[in-house]
């Protein structure tokens, strides 16, 4: 009884720990995914920190590196040429800064795997810097390849704000990091126009190669505007235009100048001077840096005030989720202890009804004894609550139960004998027409009436047949017997006469063993229902061919039809059903032909198997054991019984 008990305290444990451990797992879930969203937020604030404002800088000194690269270019001359060497000096008093930034410790400790590859791309960008600017000095590159040049060693720095942007779980925090990627695009592709057209100035020429790269930076310019004004909330775009307020005008003749240029005005039909485009030029990139800087700076205020929203989030949720645990244990050992002791009666009843009381019910009823239902589920004893409720109706289920399964016991037995009844009376009607028409055939001389008899004859046959099925299916044996040994050619032929379309049928005499008298009726009906089922599953232009053999282990009996065939699996299961024939249940009528021959089969031993045929079809092969066959050698010393087929016994 302990551990009986103790296994019923496990159950109910269990069954509590289920919905609970379930609980514990999705709050661990929920408090691990805000923890990660804040401490995310946190890190990317940090590496943005870290990173951002470095970059930024050491961008604007290329930018106007390429600048003055390009203008000497355009104008080789002292006066650009040193112009270009300052550049390149301040552009290297900030590479230290923005290499310490970018390997800091603060950048190593927030990055992740697709931060740090952008991180080393970054780097690896600046140490390509010093072969452009020795290709530049010694002007091995064109004024437009140079532009390209820096332009690519510019990208990299760029790029890393989108990847650090893509690490955000915060999808607002991200889309405003991506719109401010986007406006940095912008400020780089004015940056741009500005590098080429100062070159145009200095130089006083511009071909048409100049003039499309014009145009493509030109459209990228208005592209990434369109971009970041689309992504930014109206907060963060209020911010970028504050810090461009006062620019109108020069915007105004910026797009002057350009459609001046991409409606393919020379350069000296511009209107405009080198300097006049710088004081036009500078003072818009200054103002989109100072733009680009104020709503990095915007966005970091939120990010820094979403990280700490999410940070209180987490204590709250892991506060109230670690109270309501620990009061659902408390409840649920309460709850579990009380309902522990009311249930063992009931788990004991019902293991007992279970494993022992309908199982003997059902046995004894099988063996026609008679059972007290009352007797067999006495009432039961717990109590008038909620739980004795429960017990009561479960006694009820009880009683029901067994009295269920002792009807239905006694209806399958009530069946049983209905099937055997009827089917002896057919039996013996069949029997009996059988015997008037082969005495009409005899006397019948007209061919075409004899022909009517024959037919009548064979379908007498086939309803004899079926109603040994029914005295097979009650359990009894059929109504048939031979008391001689019997050929098995002419078991053979004497199934296939009770098949309807016999004519397709083709017997290959075989062995001259005999079958013992005993068991022939059975063999024929079984051998019957398998080459009734190879006729109708298979065309009706094809044979059917039966052929025996003797062997070592008994006689095989091939059954093969032409058919299509039947997949492995519904083979299995009908070897299955041939091997083990469940207990009849008239609901399941498929195949109610190979229930019987698997019936018979188990009757008498013999082993009946299905298999592919190789002409696509199906082979049902019957092995009949050793103990009832009669051998030739036997019958030549004239064994027990004769071979000639005796007559059946009604």
């Amino acid at each position: 009884m302990r551990s009986r008990g103790r296994s019923i305290r496990l159950r109910i444990y269990f069954l509590v720990a289920i919905p609970l451990a379930t609980m514990v797992g999705l709050l661990a879930y929920v408090g691990a995914t805000l923890a990660d969203n804040a401490s995310n937020l946190d890190r990317a604030a940090d590496l943005i920190h870290a990173t951002s404002v470095p970059t930024a800088g050491f961008v604007n000194n290329l930018q106007a590196e390429r600048v003055a690269a390009v203008v000497y270019l355009f104008r080789p001359a002292p006066a650009t040429l040193g112009a270009y060497q300052a550049a390149i000096t301040a552009t290297s008093a900030h590479e230290p800064a923005l290499k310490a930034a970018l390997e800091s410790r603060a950048t190593v400790s927030s990055e992740t795997a697709a931060e740090a590859a952008a991180i080393r791309t970054t780097l690896a960008g600046l140490a390509k810097l010093d072969q452009l600017r020795f290709a530049v000095l010694h002007r091995l590159l064109t004024p437009l390849h140079a532009l390209r040049a820096y332009n690519q060693a510019i990208a990299a720095e760029p790029k890393l704000f989108p990847v650090e942007a893509q690490s955000v779980a915060d999808a607002d925090t991200a889309n405003q990091a991506l719109a401010l990627f986007a406006a940095v695009s912008a400020a780089e592709a004015l940056s741009q126009e500005d590098a080429l057209l100062s070159g145009v100035l200095a130089g006083h020429r511009m071909t048409q190669a100049d003039r499309a790269a014009f145009a493509e930076m030109a459209a990228n310019r208005q592209a990434s505007t369109e971009d970041y004004r689309s992504l930014f909330t109206p907060a963060n775009l209020a911010t970028y235009d504050a810090a461009l307020t006062g620019t109108s005008a020069l915007q105004q003749e910026l797009n002057g100048i350009q459609g001046r240029v991409l409606a393919g005005a020379a350069p000296r039909k511009l209107r405009v001077t080198l300097p006049q485009w710088q004081a036009v030029a500078g003072p818009l990139l200054q103002a989109h840096f100072t733009a680009g800087v104020d709503a990095a700076n915007a966005q970091l205020a939120d990010t820094r005030r979403i990280s700490h929203a999410a940070w209180v989030r987490v204590a709250v949720i892991g506060s109230l989720a670690l109270a309501g645990l620990l009061l659902t244990i408390t409840a649920a050992t309460l709850v579990g202890r009380g309902i522990i002791r009311r249930l063992r009666g009931l788990e004991t009843a019902a293991r007992t009804l279970a494993g022992q009381q309908l199982p003997d019910v059902l046995a004894r009823v099988r063996r026609g004894e008679e059972v007290d239902v009352a007797a067999e589920a006495p009432p039961l004893r717990v109590g008038n609550d909620e739980i004795g409720r429960v017990g009561r109706a479960f006694d009820l289920v009880r009683q029901t139960a067994v009295r269920a399964a002792v009807d239905e016991a006694r209806l399958r037995r009530g069946l049983n004998e209905v099937f055997r009844s009827l089917a002896r009376r057919s039996q013996s009607l069949l029997h009996r027409q059988l015997a008037l028409l082969d005495q009409m055939e005899r006397r019948a001389t007209d061919p075409e009436a004899l022909d009517d008899l024959f037919r009548l004859d064979h379908l007498t046959t086939r309803m004899r047949r079926h109603a040994e099925g029914l005295v097979i299916l009650s359990g009894a044996p059929p109504g048939r017997g031979w008391s001689s040994p019997v050929p098995m050619v002419d078991v053979v032929r004497g199934a296939v006469a009770e098949v309807e379309d016999y004519a397709r049928v083709s017997v290959v005499p075989g062995s001259q063993a005999a079958l013992a008298g005993p068991v022939v009726a059975g063999v024929i009906h079984l051998l019957a229902e398998l080459v009734e089922n190879a006729t109708a599953l298979s065309p009706p232009y094809t044979s059917v061919r039966v052929s025996g053999e003797l062997l070592a282990s008994g006689f095989a009996i091939k059954v093969e039809d032409r058919g299509l065939g039947m997949s492995p699996e519904r083979l299995a299961e009908l070897n299955e059903r041939l091997a083990n024939p469940p207990e009849f249940n008239p609901a399941d009528s498929e195949q109610l032909g190979l229930f019987v021959a698997g019936r018979l089969a188990r009757r008498h031993g013999i082993e009946v198997t299905l298999r592919p045929s190789p002409y696509g079809g199906v082979s049902a092969v019957v092995l009949i054991p050793p103990q009832l066959v009669v051998t030739e050698e036997v019958l030549r010393a004239g064994g027990p019984g004769e071979p000639a087929m005796a007559e059946a016994e009604a």
